[in-house]
């Protein structure tokens, strides 16, 4: 009812943003030149047909699911033979411009990147020869805000 608050209070724009996605297609590699043509990131062997663990925890590829090639040979595993986890991110924006005279105006706006601050699991370890084979050990960003403030005229 108040011109003050009115003034504060409306005009608001909230912008919200889901977004879900599969796991990113992995290559399993050997990390070790077994084939002897100087390349390190060689395919191993698929040995078992299902090769996660559990894809719900940090132990997300089964090391027994792949075996190193024979020396000189190429493995059998496919490119992409993984997915890796799926990610979920909620983001969202509010902003207000507020109209100084005509040709002037002042903006404000603030931004959320995975607002929730929800943990959303990295990509596991990939190369064979690794001790953390199979293993997710980091994470992705946390929740991140930023604010602007911008002058038209």
């Amino acid at each position: 009812s108040g011109k003050t608050l009115r003034m504060l209070a409306t005009g608001w724009k909230l912008s919200p943003l889901v977004r879900v996605s599969s796991g990113p297609s992995l290559n399993v590699t050997s990390g070790t030149d077994v084939a002897l043509n100087s390349i390190s990131n060689q395919r191993p062997n698929k040995v078992v047909a299902d090769p996660y663990l559990d894809k719900d925890g940090l132990k997300y590829l089964n090391p027994a699911a792949f075996t190193p090639a024979a020396p000189g040979s190429l493995g059998t595993a496919n490119a992409g033979t993984v997915v890796g986890p799926p990610v979920w991110q909620f983001d969202a924006s509010l902003s207000r411009s507020f109209r100084i005279s005509e040709t002037q105006r002042f903006e404000i706006r603030a931004e959320a990147f995975n607002l929730v601050n929800g943990f959303r699991r990295a990509n596991p370890t990939t190369a064979l020869n690794q001790a953390t084979f199979g293993q997710i050990n980091s994470a992705l960003d946390p929740r991140i805000m930023q604010f602007a403030l911008k002058y038209v005229f």
